[in-house]
């Protein structure tokens, strides 16, 4: 006797939804999430079943997908607004096929903001033209940070000494209000993973960090031992790769010290890599190889 069981839908799970993603100006932050609530282009082995977004913000990234992106072009910057609260707060809903020894597929929820760029030249000179109270604090609210950087970019020094002063700053709000620094959790993202001089390090990303990204590496490490979290390194692209063999589906526009700058080359093949890796790592604190595969 042949007997049918009933597929059960997917198990919540457990885990901190609300993350903060701080990078500096044009490193593609507002492109990152808008990447991710479009989700263009999905592979049939991908492991990601859905991207779902829901709420009049996260909804207006499809939009700047479709209306922008997809036409080749590129998003404005992120407004810097005096009070954090103010920014859109990008709430989306993850799907994912389910995994040995896992029987069901799994979803998630999080909760998104970005910054400003310049909130990183403002970290690392100690002068801003507005008060970074309510950005600290707001980063205190979060579970997680999601630092954004460009993989071409060549301002390792920088981004050192803003993250060295943006630990100082997160620090003390939490110990105020009692909260434990070793649930804290950073993933340090490296974005724009389709350009050659990044992708020639897709399998080797510690070896990449020491090459490009020494003093970075350090602050963060100083970071994890204080206070006792977990840091981890990702690869991704908002724009993927375009034909076989695969190339950047990246066209560049200008380059400085900051990184690489560019458009989608082809948007009818639009498929992004690697960015539900580190926003599920932050959400469950464990990793999930099957996310990093960047041919996925």
């Amino acid at each position: 006797m042949i007997q049918y069981f009933k597929k059960q839908g997917p198990r919540d799970l457990q885990g901190s939804p609300d993350i903060r993603i701080i990078g500096p100006r044009s490193a593609g932050k507002t492109t990152f999430m808008a990447a991710l609530a479009r989700w263009a282009n999905p592979k049939s082995d991908s492991p990601i079943l859905s991207v779902t977004p829901f709420g009049d913000d996260a909804v207006r990234l499809i939009q700047l997908a479709k209306d922008i992106l997809e036409q080749g072009l590129t998003l404005a910057p992120t407004r810097k607004d005096s009070d954090a609260n103010n920014l859109p707060l990008y709430s989306l809903l993850i799907e994912l096929k389910a995994a040995f020894p896992i029987a069901r597929d799994i979803k998630f929820q999080i909760s998104c903001r970005e910054y400003a760029g310049e909130i990183i030249k403002d970290l690392r000179s100690g002068e801003s033209t507005i008060d970074l109270s309510s950005y600290f604090d707001d980063s205190a609210n979060s579970s997680g940070l999601l630092l954004l950087l460009d993989g071409s970019s060549r301002e390792d020094r920088n981004y050192s000494q803003a993250f060295a002063r943006l630990q100082t700053e997160l620090a003390e709000r939490l110990i105020a209000r009692d909260i434990s620094l070793s649930n804290y959790r950073i993933a340090i993202v490296f974005n724009k993973a389709e350009l050659n001089q990044v992708w020639i390090h897709r399998h080797q990303i510690e070896k990449f960090v020491n090459l490009k990204f020494p003093e970075t590496k350090a602050t963060l490490q100083q970071w994890s031992r204080i206070w006792g979290c977990s840091v981890n390194y990702f690869f991704c692209s908002a724009f993927g790769m375009k034909g076989n063999p695969p190339q950047p589906n990246f066209k560049t526009i200008s380059k400085d010290g900051g990184g690489t700058y560019g458009v989608i080359a082809n948007p009818s093949v639009w498929r992004p890599f690697g960015l539900v890796a580190p926003i599920y790592w932050l959400y469950t604190g464990k990793d999930d190889k099957r996310l990093r595969d960047l041919s996925k």
